[in-house]
């Protein structure tokens, strides 16, 4: 493919894209701000001036930072925690791409601590993040691993996959800048199909640039241009963010590693134009210095000069020591180019300078006696040994600097081995939890339907017991009554007589009580109306026996209980409030009670109360009687729940409630 061609196409779609992008963008942020224009001084409005904020970071970077300060600002106001945590992180991103790493630094302290507070871990693993950057474009590799390391690490924590790719994506371009090139490229490799997988075309993107980058810095032209065209493509897409323009930029690089400068010089200017768009500060300093060393490689010194000198202006100003440090060599080539040795040698002193900033005060002092034996000896010829003394110095800080990398990347290297190694401990761990969980909970189960199915016999086999004896009851010992009585009577028409002696009267009387007290007890015991019209009617029934005595007046109260039940149901919910009617009448000493029942289609709920002298419960629970043992028995046996409310002095209510069609 000719690369010309390549970028010529590519380019026209990208900036038609960026136009397109540009206006949807244009519209939403002129919503907002009629929104904002509207807001009253509450959280919503902080929302508003974030979302302003975020609108305005790649296009208008001051605006931006106006829009956050006043969402700060007004969040102290309201006291809205969130909104001065989440302010304070985005003002520290925004000094970020803006090189003030002395505020950005400060913001980024108070959103970690005010987050710390709030527990919101996502929002510490973006703090440690942003950290992560400003140690990385000030140079220090080590302490940018280690902040983008654990920043992964809490995006595992809350399942935040898209995040903890993007960190990682932040650690293998550590490696990169590390020149630890082929395992950046093997991880990038892995992180590419990661995200392809995904089809996260933003993480395409990063994943690409690095590549291309990496294999570049390797000399490996062929795999490095294999991955140009899909990288431009996701340019393009991504046109309003900072990956566009490093994409833009990496290609810059390729072109201008194959000295095919042309095309590297348009990469590189259309890179500086998004950056400068987006007030990346960071990047318009590199995009600067590559564009001028293009320009100087194709003779233009004076646009060369230009760009070299802005970038140097930007590095300094926002203290961008590796800026200064590359822009330094460039400008060093620049004025040796043109026999300007002074300035040539000024310039290549301060990149040493830079460099033994970020090294060690050592290379510094020695750095400062060059320069005084510059200073005390200005012929022209001694230009070319403090060169040599230079070269000598820079062979020094090399194989120094291959020391402190070497340990760089294995510290990283075992960071990243333990990192994963944890996390799939931290995993092992998690399944073996669950799976311990789950047969507990199987065993529970078990137990509990063995309980009910005990319940259900000891409950099936008391009614049946019941239905027994009141069948014998009725059949037997009733019939033997009926007999007695027809004798009584016989005997009364043989001897008229007989009628006048007390002790026959009071035979007869006896005779009708016992016989009256039977039939009570057999329909106690298997009521023929809960047979044939159901629990209410039963119940209803249960309320005038009991108010009989003139003692107590109970009543019944029933909602929605049309249907019928199930005949076990029936049984046990009347068994339940013969049992609490008896207690009522037994110890309660109350004058009133009330049976309520509420029907729904799939659950029913009985409430029994009196107006009594009510008890201790947790003195009643300790000491439970057998009818208390019967109430439960049922309760469980229906699969509900019922409870007691109830006070000395203020009376007692029960309320059960059974699941219908379980």
């Amino acid at each position: 493919m000719n690369p010309s061609l390549l970028k010529g196409s590519l380019l026209a779609g990208a900036l038609a894209l960026m136009n397109t992008i540009f206006a949807q963008e244009q519209k939403e942020i002129l919503q907002l701000e009629q929104q904002l224009s509207k807001a009253r001084q509450d959280t919503n409005r902080v929302k508003l001036l974030i979302d302003l904020g975020n609108a305005y970071a790649y296009s208008d970077l001051p605006r931006s930072i106006g829009y956050l300060q006043e969402g700060h600002t007004l969040s102290k106001q309201i006291k809205y925690p969130y909104g001065i945590a989440r302010n304070a992180y985005l003002l520290g991103v925004s000094y970020t791409d803006a090189g003030e790493y002395a505020r950005a630094d400060s913001f980024i302290r108070l959103a970690e601590k005010d987050f710390r507070e709030l527990g919101y871990t996502r929002d510490l693993a973006k703090v440690q993040n942003a950290w992560g950057s400003i140690m990385f474009r000030q140079g220090n590799y080590y302490a940018a691993g280690s902040h983008f390391s654990a920043s992964a690490e809490m995006f595992d924590q809350v399942k935040d996959t898209t995040s903890s790719l993007a960190a990682y994506q932040n650690l293998i371009a550590v490696l990169g800048r590390a020149k630890s090139y082929d395992k950046a490229v093997a991880q990038s490799r892995r992180v590419l199909r990661m995200v392809e997988e995904r089809k996260d075309s933003s993480g395409m993107a990063y994943a690409l640039q690095g590549l291309i980058a990496d294999l570049t810095a390797m000399k490996k032209f062929d795999e490095a241009f294999s991955y140009l065209k899909k990288a431009l493509d996701l340019a393009e897409t991504q046109a309003g963010q900072p990956i566009a323009a490093e994409i833009y930029s990496s290609v810059g690089a390729y072109y201008f590693a194959r000295e095919n400068y042309a095309n590297a010089l348009h990469y590189f200017r259309t890179a500086l134009n998004m950056a400068e768009k987006q007030g990346d500060l960071y990047a318009v300093t590199n995009h600067h210095n590559s564009v001028g060393q293009c320009y100087l490689l194709t003779g233009d010194v004076s646009s060369a000069r230009r760009h070299l000198l802005k970038g140097m202006e930007l590095a300094r100003k926002h203290q961008h020591r590796i800026g200064i440090q590359n822009l330094a060599v460039s400008l060093s080539d620049l004025y040796d180019s043109t026999r300007d040795y002074r300035n040539a040698y000024a310039a290549l002193r301060e990149h040493t300078l830079v460099k033994d900033s970020i090294l060690n005060s050592e290379i510094r002092n020695y750095t400062s006696s060059l320069e005084a034996q510059y200073e005390s000896n200005r012929k022209e010829n001694e230009i070319l040994q403090l060169q040599q003394e230079q070269a000598e110095k820079n062979f020094q800080i090399s194989r120094r600097n291959t020391l402190i990398t070497t340990a760089s990347i294995l510290i990283l290297a075992l960071l990243v081995t333990f990192y994963f190694a944890w996390r799939n401990f931290r995993n092992r761990q998690k399944l073996e939890k669950e799976r311990a969980d789950l047969l507990e909970e199987r065993v529970r189960t078990m137990e509990k339907e063995k309980q009910i199915a005990s319940l259900q016999a000891m409950v099936n086999g008391q009614e049946a017991e019941r239905t027994r004896v009141a069948r014998d009851l009725h059949d037997g010992v009733g019939g033997l009554f009926s007999t007695v009585r027809m004798y009584y009577g016989a005997l009364y028409h043989d001897t008229p007589v007989i009628k006048e002696n007390p002790l026959y009267r009071k035979t007869g009387d006896l005779i009708d009580n016992a016989a009256a007290e039977l039939r009570k007890v057999a329909h106690n015991m298997m009521p023929e109306v809960l047979m044939k019209m159901g629990l209410p009617a039963t119940l209803k029934d249960l309320c005038n026996s009991a108010s009989a005595g003139r003692q107590l007046a109970v009543r019944l109260e029933t909602y929605g209980a049309e249907q019928r039940l199930e005949p076990s149901t029936e049984i046990m919910l009347f068994r339940v409030a013969q049992e609490l009617v008896n207690n009522i009448i037994k110890h309660a000493d109350a004058t009133e009670a009330l049976i309520q029942l509420n029907q729904d289609p799939d659950r029913l709920s009985m409430v029994v109360e009196d107006n009594g002298r009510g008890f201790d419960t947790a003195a009643a629970a300790a000491g439970a009687t057998m009818g208390m043992a019967s109430i439960s028995n049922r309760v469980q046996y229906l699969h509900g729940e019922w409870s007691i409310d109830s006070q000395p002095g203020v009376g007692t209510t029960v309320t059960i409630e059974v699941p219908l069609h379980a």
